[in-house]
This record gives C-alpha cells, structure tokens and sequence, in this order.
C-alpha cells in the first residue's frame, strides 16, 4: 500500500530534479541563448537604422518636390480657369490643409473660389426620420421644375433624402451658363437646410459657380466602403458635375486611403464616373485639382489623378510642336485659350516643359 510518505518523497523528486535542471540549463545554455539575443537584437537595431534613414531621405524628397511645386505652381496652373468661378463643398472632417491649397491653387489659375458649403454630420444620418427631413425639405425648397428629386437612374433607397437635397443644392450653388436660378431663390435654398442642420455657408449670398470641388473627409469611415456617406458624396459630385462645367472628388492621401469615398469611387461599385484626385492635402496635388478641372471644361472623360495605384500621376498635357490653334468656335463656352489647346489624353508625369529661367522666375 502507498502511504503519504511515499507521495511526499515523489514530489520532493519532482520538485529536485527541475531545480537541478533549470540550474544546469541557467549555467550550460546561459551563453548560447546570450548571443543569439545578441545577434537579433543587432539585426533589428540595424534594420530600424536603415528605415529610419530610408524614411528621412523620403521625407527630404517630398519636401523638395513640394518646394519645386510650388515654385512653378504659377507656370503650371496660368489661366487654366480664366473666367471661372469654383465652390468647395467640404464633407465633416475635411482637411483643413486641402481646403487651403486648392483654394490658393484655383486663384493662381485665374478663377474664383465663391464660397464653401459645409456639410454637417446630420446631412449624412440615414435614420428614417432624418430621410423624411431631407426629402421634405429639398421638396419644400426645390426650384420649378426639379421638385427636389435625384436625377441619378437608380435611387438608393437609404440615401433617398441625401440625393434629392443635393439635386436642390446644386441648382443653388453651381450653373452650367448664365446665372442659374435667381439669388432670392438660391439663398433660400441654402439657409432652408442650414436652418435644419444639414450644412454651413462660409458666406452670403453665395454666387453660384461654374466648377465644383467635393473634399471628403481627412480619415476614411470606420465602416469602411459600405458606409453610406461615400455613396453620398461620390452621388453629389455626379449631381454637381451635371449641373456644371466640371466637378472634382478630392481628398487628402491618408483619407483617401482603403475605405474611402475615392477608394470606393475606384472600385467601380457605384457605376458612377467622377474625376478624383486622391493627394489634394499636397501641392502637386493641389495642382492635379485645377489641371483635372481645365480638362474636364475642355470635355475630357472624367479621370483618377494622385498617387495611389491605377491612378494618372498628373493630368497636365503632353507639349507638343504639332499642336494647332483650336478654332474659337470649337472651344467650350466660358474656357480660356491655353486651357483649349491641351491634348485629347494625360499621360503619366507629362508636365508642361518650360525653360529654366522661366522656371527660376517663378520662384522669385
């Protein structure tokens, strides 16, 4: 019979033989272990160094090209949109940064920013009762003639309110030719939705533009491509585009990142084609949103333009010796002479050549 003694001389064994074993295995495998810490901590303490070196020559880079840009920002972007006239439409969370430099940038090119409409967080709630809010409202607010609905073929039910309020809001704030609908009426319509909530005018009475510009927010949605919000505003750069000369969806390149409204844009979902530009938050892409705009008013297809992958570097034209003249009675209503003498297509890093003084000039 096995009694208690027994049991205690087992475990005592026990207990011996691992002291003895870790022991062993503190003094016997303590260097062996030592250096092979050693060796991986030298490799990632090598391999951060070169990163970080790597990461600071990136950084010089960027800030040299951004330099250059701006520099030349003046060559690149003169008289592209000469006689006309841009409104910035800005989602919550619009960067500040992108705002500001295709404002600066749109001046450069000869046109005139009227104003930005902010919208509010409350424009993108698809609660039923938010949806019935929006419908009533661009019903009670709609010029003759609109009635306040989308003019996209096929309504998604869950944006129903967001699509009729921007059909409305675009006859507000942007015309094709002449003055649109009268300014009694226009600032009605924009201080009905900003009594409700739904948005901010930086300024009245706001003249309503010939070009448009979509800022979509600075960080892409947690929920991904499926929120609604992207829908919404890839749909109300289509509506703006149809009401205009030309509209533009631009972003800053962190928030046009995977989940985005440009990212879902690309994807080819919403079967609906818009120009982009995916690094509005830097100065050549700032540039890419006037260039983009000039082509679009010269009757380009819409486009991606940034950095990300499929997209076209920049849209500037190839200078070519063979171009020709375009006879004035060919040009767009409204456009400017050097913006009509660009190329049927972009090609990648195409910038228009200019000599180095010239170039030099423009930094002065």
């Amino acid at each position: 019979m096995i009694d208690f003694r027994y049991h205690l001389v087992s475990i005592v064994a026990i207990f011996l033989a691992l002291a003895i074993g870790i022991v062993f295995g503190a003094t016997a495998l303590r260097g062996v272990t030592l250096r092979t810490l050693q060796h991986e901590a030298t490799s990632l303490h090598n391999e951060i160094s070169a990163k970080n070196l790597a990461n600071r020559a990136l950084s010089q880079q960027v800030g040299a090209d951004e330099t250059f840009v701006q520099s030349v920002a003046p060559l690149l972007l003169a008289h592209l949109l000469d006689g006309q006239s841009v409104v910035l439409v800005t989602a919550p969370g619009a960067q500040q940064q992108a705002i500001g430099g295709i404002t600066t940038a749109v001046r450069r090119a000869g046109g005139t920013v009227t104003g930005q409409v902010a919208l509010q967080q409350q424009f993108f709630d698809t609660s039923a009762t938010n949806e019935n809010n929006l419908i009533a409202l661009a019903q009670q607010l709609a010029p003759p003639g609109l009635a306040g609905q989308s003019t996209q073929q096929a309504e998604d039910p869950q944006l129903a309110g967001q699509l009729r309020a921007a059909s409305v809001l675009a006859a507000a704030i942007v015309t094709k030719d002449g003055p649109g609908i009268g300014a009694q009426q226009a600032h009605a319509i924009l201080a009905g939705f900003a009594q409700g909530g739904f948005l901010h005018v930086s300024k009245t009475p706001l003249v309503p533009a010939t070009l448009a510009v979509v800022v979509i927010p600075a960080t892409p949605p947690a929920a991904g491509d499926s929120d609604p919000a992207n829908v919404a505003l890839i749909s109300m750069t289509q509506l703006l585009d149809g009401a205009c000369r030309g509209a533009v969806l631009t972003g800053s390149y962190p928030g046009s990142g995977a989940g985005s409204a440009i990212d879902e844009l690309a994807s080819g979902n919403t079967g609906i084609e818009v120009s982009s530009v995916d690094n509005a938050n830097t100065a050549p892409g700032q540039v890419m949103v006037v260039q983009a705009l000039s082509l679009l008013l010269s009757g380009h297809k819409p486009a991606s333009y940034g950095v990300a992958p499929g997209t076209a570097p920049s849209p500037a034209p190839t200078p070519s010796a063979s171009l020709s003249p375009v006879p004035s009675s060919t040009r767009p209503a409204g456009h400017n002479h050097a913006a009509a003498k660009h190329n049927a297509l972009p090609t990648h890093n195409a910038l228009p050549t200019h000599s180095a003084a010239a170039i030099a000039g423009a930094g002065r």
